[in-house]
Formats: C-alpha cells, sequence, structure tokens
C-alpha cells in the first residue's frame, strides 16, 4: 500500500483536552496518617472520580491538578479508570470567556 492512500494519523482525543477541567475516574488508596506518615496503611482500594485541570499526558500516565494553584499530581495509566473533557462546543465557549478576561484585563 502506498503512504498516498493512507489515512493520515489522527491524535488521540485526551489531546484535545489538554489545559481544560476533565473528571478523572481512577483507584485511590487510604490516605497515610498524618500522625505517622512513615506507618504502612493498609486498608482497600477504592474508585474516586473528581475534577482536574489536565496539564499534560503521556505513555505513562496523567498529569493534574486539583486547583490552579496546588503542585502537579502524577496518576499512572494503571490507576486511572475514566477521563471525560469537555466536547468541542463547550471548549469554544471557554475560550471565548477566556479571551474576553484576557482582553478586559489589558491581554496579560
Amino acid at each position: 500500500m502506498d503512504n498516498a492512500s493512507q489515512a493520515p494519523a489522527k491524535s488521540p482525543v485526551i489531546s484535545e483536552w489538554v489545559g481544560y477541567w476533565v473528571f478523572v475516574s481512577y483507584m485511590a488508596g487510604p490516605n497515610l496518617d498524618a500522625d505517622e506518615p512513615a506507618k504502612p496503611v493498609r486498608d482497600r482500594p477504592e474508585a474516586v472520580t473528581a475534577s482536574f485541570l489536565l496539564e499534560d499526558y503521556g505513555d505513562l500516565g496523567i498529569e493534574v491538578k486539583r486547583n490552579p494553584t496546588d503542585p502537579t499530581i502524577f496518576m499512572s495509566w494503571g490507576a486511572v479508570l475514566y477521563v471525560q473533557g469537555p466536547p468541542p462546543e463547550v471548549r469554544k465557549q471557554i475560550d471565548l470567556e477566556n479571551a474576553k478576561q484576557a482582553k478586559g484585563n489589558g491581554g496579560k
């Protein structure tokens, strides 16, 4: 088959969600004991769903933030169950609102 007849490679849908808030369902273990953080904690894992700012993704997992000022969290693909980002029409509206705000703030 010649290269001219091959369809161009399609980028993954998650690439369109970078920089937007997404819902992520992931497996989480128990929290550490704040009084004894070095002590191992054992309990059943649970599925958690929360909204995150998707900063990046790669072969090993995703990089997200719970709030824009929080440190980045890495989640491996082994823990991620589901990622749902905004559809194109919502992204367009978000981009328009952000552009209006930037223009109102003198483009800062």
